[in-house]
């Protein structure tokens, strides 16, 4: 059975996901100590890491927290610095991958369908999606948040192949994670790609089921194996 659709995650997949938020979160500190917070880049950095890790990526107040963790009083001025720095940068490096806009046309005009499967907020993605001026290429979109889900699970890949008409076996889903995204497309008999990209880049599977069917480096290498799998399901 030949494949019908390709189905991609968002952040570190269409683009560096991690290159922006490391960069905002540099200067959001930079910022701030010019604002008059009295710590040193490398020392704000981590501990902005850790309330991160504490309340979670969309928690709205990550920088009145630093504060805290700091045992400082509250700063409007230093907090907006902050807010104005991450913001800007977050924006300047939503930029797709060199190749990304040329892999989805590319598939779009060989007649393939196109979704999204990420997890997040619905708002927060649409917003990449559309800021990267690749919203337009996807016959589908599921967000995690919209199913109550936190995670990327089999329950958003049942929805997706539903909303596209397509069966499990004919559909291929590119994704960095190993433990959420790739572990997800196998639990739902989806042919599994890992993009080694962001973060997770180096990180090896520790079971089987996180261990993805095929690997690339780079999102135009997936037309190789798209010719690989079709022609090994014809014979």
């Amino acid at each position: 059975m030949k494949i019908k659709s390709v189905l991609f995650n968002i952040d570190n997949t269409l683009y560096n996901a991690s290159l922006q938020i490391e960069n905002a979160r540099l200067n959001a500190i930079r910022a701030m100590i010019e604002a008059g917070l009295p710590v040193d880049i490398e020392n704000g950095y981590r501990i902005l890491k850790k309330v991160v890790e504490e309340y979670g990526e969309d928690y709205p107040n990550h920088f009145n927290k630093l504060l805290e963790k700091m045992g400082l009083k509250w700063n409007p001025h230093v907090i907006a610095a902050g807010v104005v720095a991450f913001r800007e940068t977050n924006l300047a490096f939503l930029k797709p991958y060199p190749d990304t806009i040329k892999t989805l046309l590319k598939l779009r005009e060989s007649g393939y369908k196109l979704g999204v499967i990420s997890d997040g907020r619905i708002i927060k993605q649409w917003q990449k999606l559309i800021q990267l001026r690749i919203q337009h290429f996807f016959d589908t979109v599921v967000i995690s948040e919209e199913y109550e889900c936190k995670k990327l699970t089999s329950k958003l890949f049942d929805v997706c192949l539903y909303a596209m008409n397509t069966k499990a076996e004919e559909a291929i889903f590119i994704g960095d994670d190993i433990e959420t995204d790739i572990k997800s497309a196998n639990e739902s008999n989806v042919t599994s790609i890992r993009i080694r990209k962001g973060e997770s880049r180096l990180i090896e599977p520790k079971t089987k089921r996180s261990k993805a069917k095929y690997e690339i480096t780079k999102l135009s290498e997936i037309f190789e194996l798209l010719d690989l799998i079709n022609s090994s399901t014809s014979k």
